[in-house]
């Protein structure tokens, strides 16, 4: 009952369909976990950032978000530059805080990509900020890949007491297709399929609350 969309996916449809298909539903019968997608230097504006948030409210048929995310922060040649243009110099950051007191946004948090001096930067303000969850990349494949570094955003959520959602349980799905070896090991165990194996990896961590 718990229903991940963005602005950005399915070409800018998902969150038009998933109020379409939820508000057959009760709305206390499920969460909506939907973010703020400003990627692009046109919607980086107070303006249009906060007129994005508005129509996720639109699209989706609702008059809050259960879980609210800073999109893909970290991104970028400077992840720290596009933060800071996307969500702070515009006073981005202080409206959706503001948001969640009004109660129409739940839970914020943000997903992670990149840069993780932004990571860093944005739990050692928890105390003000008070993040109610992160979204991490995590999977068995990237747990130690100096690339992603899954184990240490993981650790530094546990760190700070902060919720976990996983994203990438199954990275993209390539942990379903393994090469000859891996394939080997897996079937030894008799346990289940190649994506539970992935699945069951990643919500076996303490402090997770949803993989997706």
């Amino acid at each position: 009952n718990y229903f991940d969309t963005s602005p950005a996916y399915c070409k800018g449809k998902s969150e038009h369909a998933t109020g379409i298909a939820l508000s057959r539903h009760p709305r206390d019968s499920y969460f909506i976990a939907t973010k703020l997608s400003n990627f692009a230097p046109s919607t980086w504006s107070r303006e249009a950032s906060i007129g994005m948030y508005r129509n996720s409210l639109k699209e989706l048929q609702t008059d809050h978000i259960d879980y609210m995310l800073l999109h893909g922060i970290g991104m970028g040649s400077d992840g720290m530059e596009e933060f800071n243009h996307r969500y702070m110099d515009n006073g981005v950051l202080d409206f959706l805080l503001k948001e969640r007191e009004a109660g129409r946004i739940r839970n914020l948090g943000f997903s992670y990509h990149g840069d993780i001096k932004v990571f860093d930067y944005l739990l050692s303000r928890h105390d003000e900020y008070k993040w109610d969850f992160v979204q991490i990349q995590l999977n068995y494949a990237d747990f130690d890949d100096p690339a992603v570094q899954s184990r240490k955003c993981y650790e530094v959520c546990r760190k700070h007491g902060k919720p976990v959602i996983v994203m990438e349980p199954v990275k993209g799905g390539s942990l379903v297709n393994l090469p000859e070896d891996a394939q080997k090991v897996l079937d030894g165990l008799h346990g289940g399929s190649n994506a539970s194996y992935a699945i069951r990896f990643a919500a076996s961590f303490p402090g997770i609350r949803m993989v997706l």
